[in-house]
């Protein structure tokens, strides 16, 4: 009975261990997931700006050949 016991509380010895093991791997991939996260947002923001700024130039070079065949 006592060794049935001690078997029980080390086998909740164990997986406390593996428990606490679990959310610390947990909280690491959060904090990574966070930062690649982070690091995408850049990137979709700068290839939003890039887009933008060609349909911009776009527009400008339109108008502009526009112009100069009327003139013509």
């Amino acid at each position: 009975m006592i060794e049935d016991t001690k078997d029980i509380l080390m086998a909740l010895g164990r997986l406390e261990g593996k428990m606490e093991s679990l959310l610390h791997m947990q909280r690491n991939h959060d904090e990574e997931l966070g930062r690649l996260d982070k690091r995408l947002r850049v990137v979709e923001q700068g290839k939003s700006a890039l887009f933008g700024g060609a349909a911009a130039i776009g527009a400008i070079a339109a108008a502009f050949v526009s112009w100069v065949l009327r003139s013509v």
